[in-house]
């Protein structure tokens, strides 16, 4: 099921509806037994492999806390973190190996390759995994105490609203609003509203557009300058297809009395790479921070080893995204931008050298244009098939291309998105909306123009959200 389909709302509502009948722990039974539900609806075999995963993390949680201070509890921590990754790489990774085993067998002349085996792949696995991961390792480190229940650590990995492209909720967060009773005040559930609708809207009518156009370009042979427009398209249809399903997530949760974290905030407003991953899907890169960075060593073992670790963990992170060459190339692409901003910011920036109006006037400004076109051009690599196709869209971004009617129809997407994320940002507040009660009249007015356009625009096929394929 998707969030932008009927039979979802349906089921939303059947749960919604049962949810507020029931004491806290029957509610948690409901979310089990939803998410089990929501989970099974794609794949029932990948549904209890899910449960199995859910068990064995269970027992291992509580035989890492039980053996702390001994050997044996760094000998159930290694085996789950590397239970969890040979999971996710036997499904994810092992026809990504073998290909690049034939490849290899190809380049240096040998007649011999691989059989590819069919492995079905199961959605949302990279975000389940890190969520597990950082359940055991935070028992680890001692800053949570492992689950008594196993129906409230089913629900922690089983939270339909995040369960297929997160947020990565962290245990210490999430656990405690799965254990303890839920409030849930009408304003916390009308906002919540207004965050799933606004989600929704972000996928059907900007970012489904913007995927057609985006797609048949990418199937076409490209004009000179087209791509510059492919990348802005690209660039705004990720962030709406994926920002989209944040908000509907958090939208959910709220009305049910959960509060998840915040995933995206304003990203294209950054003025450096530094700053943009601070605000682009946070949840994975501060999981990337706490979990792979900060334990290499981070920014304390000198420049070098900082900048080092940080292209170790960029290309970690391309490869989550997704098995290929592209995803390879993009997470070092990544990695090597925020490189070069360190640089440039150590032997330049902080020596103060500018006029802080220069800074605010000019600076800032070129910053925020680098920011957002080497985030854009780099998306491009997400679809690179080989290095004849990498020279191809290189070479397309020569040349000037204007299309009208592609220009109007950007403009028609995109206003909603400036005008409600604009005010956001105007009034520096993390939450789109927060202004629905000082202006009714003014929110009736946004919605009946939202309603509006969602019925006349809007795609109503069934487009899965981007991020589900990692």
């Amino acid at each position: 099921m998707l969030f932008n389909s009927i039979s979802f709302l349906i089921f939303y509502c059947v749960v919604l509806f049962l949810y507020f009948r029931l004491n806290t722990k029957n509610q948690n039974i409901l979310l089990l037994l939803a998410g089990f539900s929501f989970y099974s609806f794609w794949n029932l075999g990948m549904g209890f492999l899910l449960l199995i995963v859910i068990f064995l993390n269970f027992k291992l949680g509580k035989l890492i806390y039980s053996n702390l201070g001994s050997k044996n509890a760094n000998f159930y921590f290694k085996l789950g973190i590397i239970g969890n990754l040979l999971l996710l790489g036997y499904f994810k990774y092992t026809i990504f190996f073998l290909n690049s085993s034939n490849d290899i067998f190809h380049f240096i002349g040998l007649d011999y390759s691989v059989a590819i085996p069919k492995i079905l792949l199961p959605v949302g696995i990279s975000f389940y995994t890190f969520h597990n991961i950082s359940y055991i390792y935070d028992i680890k480190r001692k800053v949570i105490v492992p689950c008594n229940s196993l129906l409230e650590f089913s629900v922690y990995d089983l939270f339909f609203p995040l369960l297929l492209a997160g947020p990565i909720e962290r245990p210490k967060s999430l656990l405690p609003q799965i254990k303890n009773a839920r409030v849930v005040n009408k304003d916390d559930f009308n906002h919540g509203i207004l965050l799933f609708l606004w989600g929704i809207f972000k996928k059907v009518v900007i970012a489904d557009n913007l995927s057609s156009f985006v797609e048949y370009s990418f199937q076409s042979t490209l004009e000179p300058g087209i791509i510059n427009w492919v990348a802005f398209c690209f660039a705004f249809q990720v962030y709406a297809d994926f920002s989209g399903y944040s908000d509907a997530a958090r939208g959910m949760a709220k009305m049910m009395g959960f509060n998840l974290m915040l995933n995206f905030n304003l990203p294209f407003v950054a003025t450096s790479v530094s700053e943009f991953w601070k605000r682009w899907h946070i949840s994975l890169s501060s999981w990337l921070r706490d979990y792979v960075y900060v334990p290499l060593g981070g920014n304390k073992l000198g420049f070098l080893r900082q900048n080092i670790n940080i292209l170790i963990v960029w290309t970690l992170g391309g490869l989550w995204h997704g098995a290929t060459y592209g995803y390879f190339i993009w997470g070092l692409y990544c990695g090597f931008c925020i490189v070069v901003f360190n640089i440039i910011n150590f032997s330049i920036l902080k020596s103060k050298l500018f006029p802080s109006s220069i800074d605010k006037y000019f600076v800032k400004p070129i910053g925020l244009f680098l920011t957002f076109w080497s985030f854009s051009f780099g998306l491009l690599l997400f679809s690179i098939r080989d290095f004849n196709h990498l020279l191809s869209l290189a070479s397309g971004i020569l040349g000037l291309y204007y299309n009208n009617n592609l220009f109007i129809k950007l403009i028609i997407l995109l206003i909603p998105l400036f005008i409600i994320e604009g005010e956001q940002f105007w009034n520096k507040k993390d939450e789109s909306f927060l202004w629905y009660k000082k202006h009714p009249l003014l929110l009736g007015l946004t919605m009946v123009i939202g309603l509006f356009l969602f019925s006349s625009i809007g795609i109503f096929e069934k487009m899965e959200f981007f991020y589900f394929q990692f």
